[in-house]
Order: C-alpha cells, then sequence, then structure tokens
C-alpha cells in the first residue's frame, strides 16, 4: 500500500508577516542593545512594524474574501470568507495584507526545497485536483526502511516543517487525495494502517473534498453526506449519475488508483523570496530580512557541499522597477557572516526610489568544496585575506575599482608587468614569469636620488632589434635603508634610474 502525508499549510502569507515581524523585532533589540548604534528616530522606518497585538488579515481581491486571518482578528469577529466591508465593520482598525497567489506558490516552493533532501517523491498542491497552491503531499511509504520506522521518518519530516516556522494541519492516507481530506479535516494524526485511515475518513464530510458542488448537492438529494457514505456506494451504480472526473476521484478516495501527478523537481539555482510586513524607505532596515535570506542561502549551499561568488539581491516596489543589486565575493562563500558584510557595504550609499516591499535573492553559479585538498594548511591566511579585502573593496567602491599586477608576455622589465581588473580573475593566483620580476613597474623610469645597496644582479636586457630607438640596460634589485627593495638599470651613459619596486 502506498502511503502518502498532506500538508496543508493554510496561511503562508500570514505566517510570512509573522516571521518577517519576528526578524525586524529580533534586530531592534540588537541596535539598543549595542552602545555604538546611535539613537534612532521614529520616522525612519525602523518603528514601523506592527504591534503584536494588532488585529491582521489576508484579503483576496479576486474573490473580495478574507483568506487568512490571526487569532486577534478572529476574536473580534473577522471569519474566513467575509468581505472587507464586513471585516471592516467588525474590526475598524483590522491591519489588511494583501493575498497573492504567485507569493504563496512561491513560499511553498521554497517550503518543497527545504523538504527534498528528506524526501524526494513531492507534489505541489497546484498539480493535483485544485487550483489552490497552499498545500504539499509527501510520499513515504518508500522511506520508511530508509530511516528505520515510520516514528523516526515523521519526526524528522516535522522538525524541517519546525525550522521553516509555518503553521499547518497535515494528515496520512493511501493517496493523495484522502490525506488532503483528513488535513482539511485537521486531523494532524498519523496514520499507517489501513483500518485506522478508513475509519478517520468516515468521519469526513463531503464539503471538504474536491467533488464539485453540484455533485455535493445531487448525493445530498439521496441522504450522502459523509465521506463514509459516499464510499460505501458501489462504483457502478455511481457511474450512471456522474461523469468520469468524478469517478477517478471517488476511486482516488478509496485508494484504488495509481497516483498521476507530477512531482516536484528542485531549481539548478538559489532562488528566495520574501513579502515584507511593512514598507521600508531605507536599505539599512532591509538588512534584518536580508539575512534571514543569507540564512536560508547558507543552508542551501551546506546541505549541497557548495559555494559560490556571486548572488543578486532583488528589490521590489509597488510601482518602480525592480531594483537589482549585484554582489561579488573575491573568495568563495557560504556563511551569513561573509555575505552580509558586503551586502552593507554595497547598499549604505544607495537610495531607494520608493518604500520597498518585497526583497528576492537569487544564486545562479556555484562551486563545489575541493574534498581532495580540504587539509587545514590548503589555503594560507595571507591569500585569504587578500581575497576577502579585495571583495570588501569592490562591494565598496565598485567592481571594477581594484586591480592585480600579472606578469605579460615580454622579456623587458618595462612591459613585464601588467594590472588589470581583480573582478574578473579574482580566485586566480598570478605566478610571475621569474624571481627577479618586479611588482609593480612605472610608466617612465625615475632617476634614482637615494642611497642602495645592490643585492643582485647584473641581467643585461636588450631591446627589440626592430624598435625605433633599441636601448641596451643592466638591471639590478637594490635596496633601500627602509629595506625597500627597487628595480634598477643603469643605462649606456652610466646613470641610474628606478624602473620599479617589489612588494
Amino acid at each position: 500500500m502506498m502511503l502518502w502525508a498532506y500538508i496543508y499549510c493554510y496561511q503562508l502569507t500570514l505566517d510570512s508577516h509573522i516571521n518577517a515581524a519576528k526578524t525586524n523585532h529580533a534586530h531592534r533589540q540588537t541596535l539598543k542593545s549595542d552602545r555604538r548604534t546611535p539613537p534612532r528616530s521614529e520616522a525612519n522606518g525602523i518603528s514601523s512594524s506592527l504591534p503584536s497585538n494588532t488585529p491582521v488579515a489576508v484579503y483576496c481581491s479576486k474573490t473580495n474574501k478574507i483568506t487568512q486571518c490571526n487569532d486577534i482578528a478572529k476574536k473580534e469577529g473577522i471569519e474566513i470568507g467575509h468581505g472587507l466591508a464586513q471585516a471592516a465593520a467588525l474590526c475598524p482598525y483590522v491591519h489588511i495584507l494583501p493575498f497573492s497567489e504567485e507569493a504563496e506558490k512561491h513560499m511553498l516552493t521554497q517550503l518543497a526545497h527545504r523538504l527534498y533532501p528528506l524526501a524526494s517523491d513531492i507534489v505541489l498542491d497546484n498539480h493535483i485536483h485544485s487550483n489552490s497552491v497552499n498545500g504539499l503531499a509527501v510520499r513515504l511509504d518508500n522511506l520508511t526502511h530508509y530511516y528505520g520506522g515510520h516514528t523516526p521518518l515523521w519526526k524528522t519530516l516535522t522538525q524541517a516543517l519546525a525550522e521553516a516556522d509555518i503553521r499547518y494541519h497535515f494528515a496520512s492516507a493511501w493517496t493523495i487525495e484522502a490525506a488532503k481530506v483528513l488535513a482539511l479535516h485537521k486531523l494532524n494524526t498519523y496514520l499507517h494502517t489501513p483500518d485506522d485511515i478508513k475509519k478517520a475518513l468516515s468521519a469526513c464530510p463531503l464539503s471538504i473534498t474536491a467533488l464539485s458542488p453540484k455533485v455535493i448537492d445531487s448525493l445530498a438529494r439521496v441522504g450522502v453526506s459523509c465521506v463514509h457514505q459516499l464510499l460505501a456506494m458501489p462504483v457502478q451504480e455511481l457511474g450512471r449519475r456522474f461523469d468520469n472526473n468524478t469517478i477517478m476521484y471517488l476511486t482516488a478516495l478509496r485508494g484504488e488508483t495509481f497516483p498521476r501527478v507530477t512531482l516536484f523537481r528542485p531549481l539548478e539555482h538559489f532562488d528566495n523570496f520574501i513579502l515584507l510586513p511593512f514598507d521600508i524607505e531605507n536599505t539599512q532596515h532591509l538588512t534584518p530580512f536580508v539575512t534571514q535570506q543569507f540564512e536560508h542561502l547558507s543552508h542551501y549551499l551546506r546541505a549541497r557541499n557548495l559555494y559560490t561568488s556571486s548572488i543578486s539581491v532583488h528589490i521590489h516596489f509597488r510601482e518602480a522597477p525592480v531594483m537589482d543589486i549585484n554582489i561579488h565575493s573575491a573568495l568563495p562563500q557560504s556563511s551569513v557572516k561573509s555575505w552580509l558584510p558586503l551586502f552593507s557595504l554595497k547598499t549604505e550609499n544607495l537610495e531607494l526610489p520608493e518604500p520597498a516591499t518585497a526583497i528576492t535573492l537569487t544564486c545562479q553559479q556555484f562551486e563545489e568544496i575541493d574534498s581532495q585538498n580540504g587539509d587545514f594548511f590548503s589555503d594560507r591566511f595571507n591569500d585569504i585575506a587578500q581575497k576577502q579585502l579585495i571583495g570588501r573593496l569592490n562591494a565598496k567602491l565598485g567592481d571594477n575599482s581594484t586591480f592585480q599586477p600579472r606578469a605579460a608576455d615580454s622579456h623587458q622589465f618595462e612591459y613585464m608587468t601588467v594590472t588589470e581588473s581583480s573582478a574578473g580573475n579574482c580566485t586566480g593566483n598570478y605566478a610571475y614569469s621569474s624571481d627577479i620580476t618586479p611588482t609593480f613597474t612605472f610608466d617612465v623610469p625615475k632617476p634614482l636620488i637615494q642611497a642602495t645597496q645592490i643585492c643582485f644582479g647584473p641581467v643585461r636586457l636588450h631591446s627589440e632589434w626592430w624598435h625605433d630607438s633599441p636601448t641596451k640596460r643592466d638591471y639590478f634589485i637594490a635596496q633601500t635603508e627602509q629595506c625597500v627593495r627597487l628595480l634598477v638599470f643603469k643605462d649606456e651613459e652610466s646613470r641610474w634610474w628606478v624602473q620599479g619596486l617589489f612588494c
């Protein structure tokens, strides 16, 4: 027998609002406890978070109905299905959140991404028999042997759901359709024996099934109002009264058909969306919500043993076009503490065209962790510190603000070293063509006017014969009294010049 669990996420938009408000509250507490942070005025946006005792409801403009509401709104008399005018009459100070089907689908997809490493057979609700996008189904029977039984399997899944911090009802049954009916009935019990599943289904009314209102009315005329009465009726009799779609659904409730569904497959890139609990006018106040997204990215990378050197933060507005902020790191990163300072540097002087309403974090390119070279001494501190500094400078000044020396294809010192932007080759280590190649060379040689001591040389170099003014120089490495090494040469007239320096 197959076994499916249905997870009914009945208030995704409201949960997103609550979690974002918690994140903002924690950020405010951090600011208060940090003595180095100057006091902020109430008008700068940080205090825009709603009080915890505010009634909140989610309103769908297409249906003109309240689809979600918190407990405080319910105490004021607001119920699911009320119109906007009725809700406002019951509670004039209710805070209304707009319902977005696309946003809820995005949040449900993020939940599927979180569960996918634990259970591979996942079906989003919009792939079943309804247009809603507030639930997902997980196949369990093929995982019990892997987890060592039903109890450890369900504990693992519920732990992941607890980390997602969402409210849900759940149930399990032999098919997705049956498990969904039990979840909508708020069973909230894990069942895996046929007798227990059949007994639980018998107590469910037909109103929570996926049957059309016309079919439910037809059955009510003959006295059928519960699922157990429907399951007791012979299929032949039902076939004379109803169409094929209804018969297929009824056989699915009985567990007599194999599900024809499209399984969820994760995207090859990271895409995380968050709806802000209130409009934010300052990029600094986006930090707690971006931090939350960085935590999701860190979890995503750790689960797949990956790093990344490039991310994109997309800020959404009501009227203005989406603002794209691309952040590059000179060193592949995976932790929150690595990306957050780069985001702060990138946005500290950025002005928003209007208050932000949502944020999306995307990551398209990944790098695998090299397990062949993962010892403690594979990365030297100087190399890592150098790349971290380059990443911070690029975030602060721009992607093309830093340059690194590179050995060029020339035997002459004045053409041997070139510089190029570190943004294009931020992860490479440049190897010079010889031990005496200078780090930096001057465009025009400078007269040597300070006391030095020769420590290497001479090396005689001739320019190419086809130059208009061929030169012949004897090069030396000289060291000043401050221990600075210089590349010097003596020309044909025995004058001393400085060509470059070593770092």
